[in-house]
Order: C-alpha cells, then sequence, then structure tokens
C-alpha cells in the first residue's frame, strides 16, 4: 500500500544539474524532505535545504541505501551513452527500487520518450526503465518533454553565437517547435510526486509552437538585439557540444538529431490526453537568463 504523500521522502537523481535542481527546488517548496543522491558529499551546486546522500550507479547496493525508506523516488539517468553503463545504470535503479521496497517512482527520460529499443545504449536504457518500471513500483509515471528544453538556447555551446546574432539548432526552420522551460517540466514533475493516480505516461510541451524564425524572433524581443536562425546539420552540432560535454556525449546527442532514413514513416502523434501544456513562453524565459558568455 502506497504511504501518504503530503509531507514525503522524495529521492532526486541529477539533483545538482539543470533538470534536477528545479525538481528538487520544487518539491522542498512543497515541504518535502528531500534526498539528493550525488557522488560526493561536497557536490557544488546542490539546493539549499537538500540532504546529500552518497550513491553511485554503477554499485547497485548503495541505490539500495539511499533508497531506503523513501516515498518516492525521481530518477533522471546520466548523459551515459556505452553499451557498458547506460543499460546496466536503468537495471541498478530497478533493482534497488524493487530491493528498497520503494512505492512510487517517477522517471524523467530527459527527451521525447520512445517506445521501443533502437540499439543506442542511451535511448535503450530508458526504453528498459520505462517499460519495467511499473513492476517494480506500485505507483510509476514516466515523463518528458515533447521536443526539446529552452535552456539548449542558453547553454555554453549557443551563447557564444547567441552574443553574434545568431541561434544554430539542428532542427528545420519551418518545424513548429514547443520549446519547453525546465522549470516546467519540474513542475509537472513533482505534481506527479504526490498526484494520488497519476498517468503512466506524461509528455510537457511549452505554451507556443515555433517556428525557428519565430523563435529568433521572440529571443530577439527578449535580448533586444537582432537575431536570426540558422539550421545546422547534425554534425556540426555535435562539433559545438563536444568541447563542452566530451565526444561521446556530443556524438550520442547529436545522433539523436539524425533525420530518419527516407521513407520511414514518422512517429504516432502522443495522445493529447498525455499533453500537459507548461506556462512559460520562450520571451519570458529568456528575459530571467544570463546571456553573457
Amino acid at each position: 500500500m502506497c504511504r501518504s504523500m503530503s509531507r514525503s521522502t522524495v529521492v532526486v537523481h541529477g539533483a545538482t544539474g539543470t533538470q534536477g535542481s528545479p525538481v528538487v527546488r520544487r518539491l522542498l517548496a512543497a515541504g518535502h524532505r528531500v534526498r539528493a543522491v550525488v557522488r560526493s558529499a561536497s557536490a557544488p551546486g546542490l539546493p539549499a535545504g537538500a540532504e546529500p546522500v552518497v550513491a553511485d550507479l554503477s554499485v547497485p547496493a548503495s541505490l539500495t541505501d539511499a533508497y531506503a525508506g523513501a516515498d518516492a523516488v525521481v530518477v533522471q539517468l546520466p548523459l551515459a551513452f556505452a553499451a557498458d553503463s547506460a543499460v546496466p545504470q536503468a537495471e541498478a535503479v530497478l533493482g534497488a527500487l524493487k530491493g528498497a521496497g520503494v512505492p512510487r517512482a517517477v522517471f524523467n527520460t530527459g527527451g521525447p520518450p520512445v517506445a521501443e529499443p533502437i540499439g543506442v545504449p542511451f535511448v535503450d536504457a530508458r526504453v528498459l526503465l520505462a517499460a519495467e518500471l511499473p513492476g517494480v513500483v506500485d505507483v510509476a509515471a514516466v515523463v518528458g518533454p515533447a521536443r526539446t528544453y529552452m535552456e539548449n538556447l542558453a547553454a555554453p555551446w549557443s551563447l557564444p553565437l547567441v552574443a553574434g546574432g545568431e541561434i544554430a539548432y539542428p532542427l528545420a526552420a519551418e518545424l513548429p517547435v514547443p520549446w519547453l522551460a525546465l522549470d516546467d517540466l519540474a513542475a509537472a514533475i513533482a505534481e506527479l510526486v504526490t498526484d494520488p493516480a497519476p498517468p503512466p505516461l506524461r509528455i510537457v510541451a511549452g505554451p507556443q509552437a515555433l517556428t525557428g524564425d519565430q523563435a529568433a524572433a521572440e529571443l530577439a524581443a527578449a535580448l533586444r538585439r537582432d537575431l536570426r536562425w540558422r539550421t545546422v546539420e547534425p554534425g556540426e552540432y555535435e562539433r559545438m557540444l563536444a568541447p563542452h560535454l566530451g565526444p561521446e556525449a556530443a556524438a550520442g546527442i547529436a545522433a539523436a538529431y539524425t533525420p530518419p532514413p527516407p521513407g520511414t514513416p514518422p512517429p504516432p502523434a502522443p495522445d493529447p490526453a498525455l499533453i500537459r501544456t507548461g506556462t512559460t513562453s520562450l520571451r519570458e524565459w529568456a528575459t530571467r537568463q544570463d546571456w553573457r558568455c
């Protein structure tokens, strides 16, 4: 039987990262106790009020200890692309959830949810975790963005280009994209932690579907400077990412933007009932960012 979620102990993976920090802040503001999974007790960037708990995804027993007595776990897997690390990390989380008897888990896929393995360890680990989660906890919820994050536009690999008047991204200029703020994703995750009957899948979209030129216009209005959109090939995007994320992660992320072979049918559109729309517009989000290089 699930425990009361009015004031819960919630374990959060990736608590010091760009996706995990807003989740921690949301949960703390709601009055929950937060255990932040870190690899070192002195990990920088941990939101005030969270309790660090040292654990490692490569050491399953450490996860079981970290989850002990928790009411819920928010799982966010790292950017791991090697076959010998990505899938074992998902397996370790599943084993620890079962071993610790955690009643509820919310899994943030970190990208648009994928239903079937595709032979890419980073993706396949997420497919495995999403598929197996309902069998190891009483209440399981999977959440992910409809497309991509606003924060990518202010990331270190994008800032110098924005300063020069350009948004470079591996998406077609004519494609309408519901850019999502990570704080809106965090709000959805925090709700799923306490929802008495959460949907098994929640897709979160931004409030506006913008083409490349429209996205550039929104940022230009917020930054009060001229900006243009430029579609780049995945290979160029990989070269942008590599100095900041390393060659393996850069190659893996860029591969996710590689168009499918000609003739491949498009993925089915998500059920509108599964979509939660965020409230943060791209222009509003942009006014809050530090755009200094």
